[in-house]
């Protein structure tokens, strides 16, 4: 039997969370939620996920930012692939492309909120 593959959503939104949480619980994962950095890293450390997705703006508008950065920069987190789920375009009109400006954000992938259950659940597929 193999076991479930364990996603990490970072994320101050409770009701994205809860919603992000039942669509990849329905698709077999094994998900927890962290509020904040503080919080994620602390989860990152217990349960060593195997997919992170992680919001941008938090207790501050680069909280998102930084953490990426962080694990990108650490041996023993740097292969977990890191979705950036978020809505700092529609909030502050800066526009951020990873292609381009993925040197400060090494993420694997990064959507707009809002995201369909079905293109969530793609990209995530192919991450894990």
């Amino acid at each position: 039997m193999t076991q479930k593959k364990r996603i990490l959503i970072v994320d101050d939104d409770p009701d994205f969370s809860t919603a992000i949480q039942k669509i990849l619980s329905s698709a077999n994962y094994d998900v927890d939620v962290a509020g904040n950095v503080k919080d994620g890293m602390q989860a990152i450390e217990d349960k060593m996920p195997d997919l992170i997705l992680l919001d941008v703006m938090m207790e501050k508008y680069d909280d998102g930012f930084n953490m990426c950065y962080d694990l990108k920069h650490d041996d023993r987190y740097r292969s977990i692939p890191v979705i950036i789920i978020t809505a700092v375009t529609e909030v502050t009109g800066l526009k951020f492309n990873p292609e381009t400006d993925g040197e400060y954000l090494d993420a694997e992938d990064y959507v707009q909120k809002p995201i369909s259950a079905e293109a969530l659940l793609d990209k995530v597929k192919r991450l894990i």
